[in-house]
């Protein structure tokens, strides 16, 4: 099962863009990341994206290497022992999804 919502730290099934989209793992995962501050830049392993989005590590792992391939997230190197990622901030495409986001979340609350 792809779907850990019933964490209560599982923040990203009720943002704009999955009430919009629906709750696919990826769009539950860009979700989480958006959630998160643009400066500082937060880094997640895949555990504790899959922690807020509420989906499975595993899902994670899988969801996240499509998404790097899309030039949505990049994988960095912040912790020594394993991977961790962050939405690429210098894509278009990341720019395009927030302004989206905050045009849903602005029409949501007004």
């Amino acid at each position: 099962m792809d779907e850990n919502s019933d964490d209560p730290e599982a923040i990203a099934t009720n943002v704009p863009l999955t009430d919009v989209f629906g709750t696919h793992p990826k769009t539950k995962i860009i979700g989480a990341l958006l959630t998160e501050a643009e400066d500082p830049v937060t880094h997640f392993s895949a555990s504790e994206i899959g922690r807020i989005a509420g989906v499975d590590t595993d899902s994670v792992e899988d969801h996240v290497a499509d998404l790097v391939a899309y030039g949505i997230v990049v994988e960095t190197d912040e912790l020594e022992d394993r991977a961790t990622y962050k939405l690429d901030e210098d894509s278009e495409v990341v720019d395009d999804i927030r302004r989206l986001s905050d045009r849903l979340f602005e029409r949501e609350s007004g």
